[in-house]
């Protein structure tokens, strides 16, 4: 206790800590919590919720602590058994091995879980290796897709595509008119997990993963069709794609250089941000011909746990409650750019209005680089794959399966429990 009372505060996302105005604050008489949070974008909602609460609750004293390079800083202090109130983290691999090795509270008999979109709840009880349990809330999540130029689909009267064909009919008109289908940002090789994620989670068998894990599958034969499609995409795209950055790449679509830009929701604003009377929207992309199997790539931006055996356990609770009210919920959706795992709120963004829908009626899936274990760099490995296909040798049968060699030895180097 006599830690925690010493950790530092943050204060509206600046990153100054100051041990005299936490100390300022102390009163033995209150209860004190502490939120550890991941994500720089937040803080300034997090730590409002946190005064609203406060005011509300007198004797409740909350820290938020959000450190740069949150993800070594919670394994260190987990390591010391040093395991805050509140955690409130992406739902990734960090997840996957707090819940696995005990560190959380099962929250799955919580009224206040009663009103996660199901299909959030599955994602976030498939990260788990205890499926009957529920040591995370989903919050606030976010999704790739496809950002279009809509005043050129409005021009050409082109309808968003529903399947894989369809897609790629888009791209050779677009090329039919000299016009770039996809702008494309491979110089940054995380912009290609943008593709290679919604490829590889509606195309491979969907215990892929978990069996991977287990050794009893590879990616060798697992990965080969989404691949085959991301050297697809490839062709679709400006001369130098492998060149271009994130920032520039942007920038061009922003300009009307291209159709698509194959990203997340994240990009949007910054699409807006160069260019504000630039109309776009987003589909999810259609990586299957099959309609029912497309799915919406999402993944939880903001979980919500407990600390297994923390103190204060009743307050913590108390708090994630006030933080999935409605008011909350809707304010943070609004005000971050996200989505809300939670029944009934809605993201009534105009640029969102092409995958709103298929993600309240939770026709989503999980980010597949979420399943990988943790150490597993999967961006240079398809950038090396780009590469080599950028070349343009005809040698893609060879490039895909020298690359899903080298993923699986990858694997099995970082898959250590």
């Amino acid at each position: 206790m006599k830690t925690r009372k010493k950790l530092l505060k943050v204060v509206l996302g600046i990153g100054l800590f100051s041990l005299m105005g936490c100390s300022s604050k102390e009163n033995t008489s209150k209860v004190t919590l502490e939120v550890f949070n991941n994500k720089s974008e937040n803080q300034q909602i997090m730590q409002t919720f946190i005064d609203e609460y406060e005011e509300k609750n007198p004797d409740i004293d909350i820290v938020l602590s959000s450190p740069p390079d949150a993800g070594t800083v919670l394994r260190t202090r987990l390591v010391k058994n040093d395991i805050p109130n509140i955690i409130s983290y992406g739902g990734d691999i960090t997840y996957t091995e707090l819940a696995n090795v005990g560190m959380l509270e099962d929250l799955s008999k919580e009224k206040f879980v009663d009103n996660i979109v199901p299909a959030y709840k599955e994602i976030t009880q498939d990260l788990q290796k205890d499926k009957t349990k529920l040591y995370g809330v989903p919050y606030a999540t976010n999704a790739s897709g496809v950002i279009y130029n809509k005043e050129l689909f409005e021009k050409y009267q082109i309808e968003t595509p529903k399947t894989w064909d369809e897609f790629i009919k888009i791209c050779q008109f677009f090329e039919s008119k000299d016009i770039t289908p996809i702008e494309a940002t491979y110089k940054d090789a995380w912009t290609l997990s943008s593709v290679f994620n919604p490829l590889s989670g509606i195309l491979a068998d969907e215990s892929l993963m978990e069996k991977r894990k287990e050794n009893k599958a590879t990616l060798s034969k697992g990965w080969v069709e989404p691949l085959e499609k991301l050297s697809e995409v490839m062709t679709y795209t400006q001369k130098d794609a492998m060149g271009t950055g994130y920032a520039d790449g942007t920038q061009a679509f922003a300009k009307g250089k291209a159709a698509m830009l194959i990203n997340g929701t994240w990009a949007i604003p910054e699409v807006q941000k160069a260019n504000p009377e630039m109309k776009v929207n987003i589909f999810a992309l259609p990586a299957s011909n099959d309609v029912a199997k497309n799915k919406v790539t999402s993944g939880v931006d903001v979980m919500l746990m407990i600390g297994k055996d923390t103190k204060n356990q009743k307050e913590a609770k108390d708090f994630i409650e006030f933080l999935l009210e409605k008011e909350q919920a809707q304010r943070y959706v609004d005000q971050q750019f996200a989505f809300s795992a939670q029944k009934g709120i809605k993201q009534t963004d105009p640029t969102l209005s092409g995958i709103s829908p298929m993600i309240e009626a939770g026709k989503v899936n999980d980010f597949i680089d979420h399943f990988l274990p943790n150490g597993y760099d999967l961006p240079p490995l398809l950038s090396e794959f780009a590469l080599e296909e950028a070349k343009g040798k005809n040698q893609t049968d060879k490039n895909i399966k020298n690359t899903l060699k080298k993923m699986d030895e990858a694997y099995d180097a970082a898959n250590i429990d």
